[in-house]
């Protein structure tokens, strides 16, 4: 009987540490990958649609836009982690990411983002006529 009782517990305890959630900080693996911008939603001038594709690596980021020159360097690239972000003038934080550019001048930007399947939105701030960005995967 104890010998059951021994081996119940052991159990127990055992399944319940599986139920541990992992708290790694690293973002959304799903985030990682080539996208291709697909639609830009803002109160701005209707412009044509940039032909830009977004690079995103566990840490890293490259937005590159296809211009005269195939293959040219990204136009902004840098480091990004999670954060909770807040939209401007909404008093609630969502699940978001913080852009830091490589370029010295330009400081982080804070991003809300939705991943569904293989459709990413990037949202800078809509809430105040920043622009909403979505990008479809072109590749893992």
């Amino acid at each position: 009987m104890r010998f059951a009782t021994s081996i119940l517990l052991l159990l127990v305890s055992a399944s319940g540490s599986s139920c541990k959630k992992d708290t790694d900080p690293q973002a959304d693996a799903g985030l990682i990958g080539t996208w291709r911008l697909v639609s830009r939603q803002c109160y701005c001038a209707p412009t044509a649609l940039p032909n830009e594709t977004l690079t995103l690596t566990a840490t890293t980021f490259a937005f590159n836009r296809v211009g005269p020159q195939p293959g040219a360097a990204p136009y902004t690239n840098g480091l990004y982690q999670p954060a909770a972000v807040a939209l401007c003038g909404l008093p609630t934080t969502s699940v978001g990411i913080r852009l830091t550019d490589a370029v010295a001048n330009i400081g982080p930007r804070d991003v809300q983002y939705t991943l569904q399947a293989d459709t990413l939105n990037l949202d800078y701030g809509s809430p105040c006529d920043a622009p909403r960005d979505t990008y479809v995967r072109v590749q893992p």
